[in-house]
Order: C-alpha cells, then sequence, then structure tokens
C-alpha cells in the first residue's frame, strides 16, 4: 500500500462505520491486480501501454473489459472531507482512442477505494470523461457515495455535472460488467409519481386550494399551500396505484406509535418527509430535531423528499390569491379588512425538480443545522427544529429529477431504477 497522506480525510470501513483518518490508497501493480482478482476470480491480466502505462484487463464470453485505473483519495486540503478523487491520466484518452473501436472490447474508468482491507471499485463512465482535457482533471465520489455501495452492494448516481458514477463491491463488480441488474421499485414508483405531477406549470394558490377542498383533503385551509398540494396528490398517487406494501402517506394518520413525517416505507423499514421549498433557497425546514435523530438511531436513515419550484409571491400581485384564499375558508374579505397571510402567501408555483436526500449516520452533520422556532401563541416555547442544508449535496443526494424545458419530462437519477441494485448482493 502506499504512504499514508498529509491529511486525514473521511474513510468508510468495512463495518460501516465512518472513521477520520489518513487514506490508504493503492499504489503497486500487484494491488491493483489483487483487488481486481479477488472480485473478478483471479482471472485479471495486466499489460503495458506505451511501454510505460498499466492496462489491465478481463476477458469472459470473449468479451474484454479494459481498466483504466487509479487509487481513490482525498481532494485534499481544504476541500470538505467527504470529498474524494480519482487522478484522471492524460494516457487515458489515447489509450480509448487506440481501442475503443474494436467491437469486443470495452473499456471503463476505474478508481478503487481502499481501506483497512475494504475494496470498493468506482466505475466513471469512460465517455463522461474522455472528451476533455485530461491534464491535471479528476473523477469526483463522495463518503456517502462508498456508503450506499456498502450498505445496498451498489450505487449509481448521476452527479451535478451528468457524469454516470456506479459504485460496486468486491461482490457486484463482475455481475456489473455482465449486465446484470434488478430495479428499485420505490425509486420506480417516485419515477411515476414525477411524470404523472405538474412538473413544468404554473399552478395557481386558487386553483390548488379548490382541488383540495373537493378532494376533502385535511389540510386544504393550509397557507403554505405549495406543500400541502404535494402531499396531497402523493396521497392520491399511492391509493390509485395500491403500492401501500412499498410506501405509506402517514401524515394526516395521528398515531403516538408512528414519528412524525409524512411516508413510511414498510418493506424497507424507514421514515420519509415530503417538503415543497423555494428552488432560490439554500436551506429548506426540516422537523424536530428528537424526531429526526430518533428516526435515524432507530431506522438507519431518514429521507427528505424534496421538490423545488420557482415562486411568484402574492403581494406582487395586489393579494389577489390571499383574498380568494379568505373567501374560500369563510373568512370573506372586505375592503379594509386585514389581509391574511397576506405578506408571505404565494401566488402560484412552478415545480422544476426533485431529489431524495438521505440522512443517515455518516452524512448528518453534514444535512442539518439547527434553528430556534420561537414560541407559539400561548408563549410555550416551541421544538426545536433542524434545517435541511441544500449546500453540498452531491454528498447525500440518492435519487433526482429534473424537468426538461423541451416539456419531455427526463429523469437524471442519483440511483437510477433500472440500474440502482445489482445482482448476487
Amino acid at each position: 500500500m502506499g504512504k499514508k497522506q498529509v491529511c486525514k480525510s473521511e474513510q468508510i470501513s468495512a463495518n460501516l462505520s465512518m472513521i477520520i483518518d489518513y487514506d490508504e490508497p493503492l499504489t503497486k501493480q500487484s494491488d491493483f491486480l489483487n483487488a481486481f482478482n479477488l472480485a473478478l476470480g483471479n482471472k485479471c491480466e495486466i499489460f503495458k501501454y506505451h511501454k510505460t502505462h498499466n492496462v489491465y484487463f478481463y476477458e469472459e464470453n470473449e468479451k474484454i473489459h479494459f481498466f483504466l485505473t487509479g487509487a481513490i483519495t482525498y481532494l485534499s486540503f481544504p476541500h470538505p472531507l467527504f470529498k474524494k478523487r480519482l487522478q484522471l491520466k492524460k494516457w487515458f484518452k489515447d489509450f480509448y482512442k487506440d481501442y475503443s473501436i474494436r467491437p469486443i472490447a470495452d473499456i471503463h474508468i476505474i478508481g478503487i477505494y481502499h481501506y483497512q482491507g475494504l475494496y470498493l471499485f468506482v466505475n466513471f463512465k469512460a465517455e463522461d470523461y474522455i472528451a476533455r482535457k485530461l491534464n491535471s482533471s479528476a473523477a469526483h465520489v463522495y463518503s456517502n457515495d462508498l456508503y450506499q455501495a456498502l450498505v445496498n452492494g451498489s450505487f449509481y448516481k448521476t452527479d451535478r455535472n451528468e457524469n454516470h458514477i456506479t459504485i460496486l463491491t468486491v461482490r457486484t463488480f463482475a455481475d456489473f460488467l455482465r449486465g446484470k441488474k434488478t430495479e428499485n421499485s420505490i425509486f420506480t414508483l417516485f419515477s411515476k409519481f414525477n411524470n404523472s405531477f405538474d412538473f413544468g406549470k404554473w399552478i395557481y394558490a386558487d386553483k390548488a386550494i379548490i382541488e383540495m377542498k373537493n378532494g376533502n383533503w385535511y389540510q386544504w385551509k393550509g397557507t403554505e399551500w405549495p406543500g400541502w398540494y404535494l402531499e396531497y396528490k402523493f396521497s392520491c398517487f399511492i391509493f390509485t396505484e395500491n403500492c401501500q406494501k412499498e410506501m405509506v402517506y402517514i401524515g394526516s394518520i395521528k398515531d403516538k406509535s408512528l414519528l412524525d413525517f409524512d411516508i413510511f416505507f414498510p418493506k424497507a423499514n424507514y421514515y420519509g418527509d415530503l417538503k415543497a421549498s423555494d428552488i432560490d433557497k439554500k436551506e429548506a425546514p426540516g422537523n424536530d430535531q428528537e424526531n429526526v435523530l430518533k428516526a435515524i438511531n432507530q431506522y438507519g436513515k431518514l429521507w427528505y423528499v424534496i421538490y423545488e419550484h420557482n415562486t411568484e409571491k402574492d403581494s406582487l400581485h395586489n393579494n389577489e390569491m390571499a383574498i380568494r384564499r379568505m373567501n374560500l375558508i369563510g373568512d370573506k374579505y372586505q375592503l379594509g379588512k386585514k389581509i391574511s397571510y397576506g405578506k408571505k402567501m404565494k401566488h402560484s408555483v412552478e415545480f422544476k425538480r426533485m431529489k431524495i436526500f438521505e440522512l443517515n449516520r455518516i452524512n448528518l452533520n453534514e444535512t442539518l443545522s439547527a434553528f430556534n422556532q420561537g414560541h407559539q401563541p400561548d408563549g410555550k416555547k416551541r421544538a426545536p427544529k433542524f434545517l435541511i442544508n441544500k449546500k453540498n449535496i452531491d454528498n447525500f443526494i440518492v435519487y433526482s429529477y429534473e424537468y426538461k424545458n423541451n416539456y419531455e419530462s427526463q429523469m437524471q437519477t442519483d440511483n437510477l431504477s433500472e440500474v440502482a441494485e445489482f445482482t448476487n448482493k
């Protein structure tokens, strides 16, 4: 193994712990070959490209897989401790040009993460990187990506630059090369809901309120109507799809045995919460600190499902929606009467994208920050809550969807349903 680095950073261990420690990168040819052979059954070989560069290769069923390889290491101070990279070599481009024309060959850019005997293989889709200038260029991966692969056997993501990255264990690497995959049913359901939801359309407060009222939604009078409208549509979807074995809307259930969140995933056994958030806001309101910590401690993780929207303020439209809401809920507006919620009312929203943030024991501190709720109308102090920090999203995002301006909803996932999990876990 190589020499320890100057700076400590986050390390993921085989027992799912996150430790602040020095990198333990592979450096020797024999170490890389041994890692591949652990996953491929001693079938990996090596040759010298241009007599100087190590290329690892594996042949199965008359198909050759070439591995352009390096160690996954910390990006270095002052970057976040969870951010790691594979340093891309200039000669990768030359090799790709020389060998990609072969019909029976696949070329993979593979970073290998090593720590205390644990090996994880990070496949950076070559086509995403090879067109770039590779001088001093790097491909990035994050601590939570490694953690997700270790927990689930594999993890797929599309990062903010639309690079396709798959992280695999020793047990799943060979199956990945063979193209074996299974669907993640929860992400499939979210994809189906997103394709039916009103992305890219301006939703007006009065129309949404009337729709919720006609549907007998228990929060149709709520002032923060975009969030309640989202929950209403989500609840209707679950009922229509009859998918309660996979996920259940529990926001309207008053049961002390349940934690105070919107969604429960019965088969996978953890909670989630739905949030509608302004796309320009850097933070979104979270939940009571006690409930959040209890959910993570008892169930291992908590999902925040955040739908982001553009917002048109009602104050810019003479408070017309606030007035209509007053009339709809029976608080008849008369000239000169104080307009209820006039300054904060949202006139209309346009949902543009959604993300699922997973909070777990290794990324909790990066995701949440505390804020004080102040006091209730009766003077009692409100329970302290967390804020969901949207920055550094790459270390806690597991799925995303973005509406495209060409009016075609195109899914861009950080755990695509069709490649989310590989067999042979």
